[in-house]
């Protein structure tokens, strides 16, 4: 019977796997993976915590938003305040839409989108890692 079959090594028994001194060391493991967590480590995580921040922010206007529309149309409803949602509508496209074309589209969304980018990455060292950790952030 062979001993290093029965390691506890999955690779012990493999002739061709790469050496392997102590996989359970943590300093090997952070010594390898050294310059992709140096160059991440702040970017990315100020990214991640500005996502967070910014959804709880969205998930919050939604909701004073939502509150809002219920609040008025109880009061349309009980016969308090009469309300003109066109009028409502066009200052709305009319404050949001960034390239007066009158609509609102997919354009006007980029746009915003490009402004968010610039000012959430101004002055930071490197956008790309703060760009990995704002797309974790969203999906956490």
């Amino acid at each position: 019977m062979a001993l290093g079959l029965f390691s506890s090594n999955p690779n012990s028994g493999d002739p061709y796997a790469p050496p392997s001194p102590n996989d359970d060391d943590p300093n090997s493991i952070l010594s390898q993976y050294r310059p992709l967590i140096q160059q991440f480590s702040l970017s990315s995580l100020l990214g991640y915590c500005s996502a967070v921040s910014a959804k709880r922010i969205g998930k919050t206007l939604a909701f004073i938003g939502g509150l809002a529309f219920v609040s008025l149309q109880a009061m349309v409803h009980q016969g308090y305040i009469s309300v003109d949602w066109k009028k409502i509508e066009q200052s709305v496209k009319d404050a949001v839409d960034t390239d007066d074309d009158g609509e609102f589209t997919e354009k006007d969304v980029q746009r915003y989108w490009e402004r968010v980018k610039v000012f959430l990455t101004e002055n930071i060292p490197d956008a790309s890692g703060f760009g990995v950790g704002f797309m974790l952030g969203l999906k956490s």
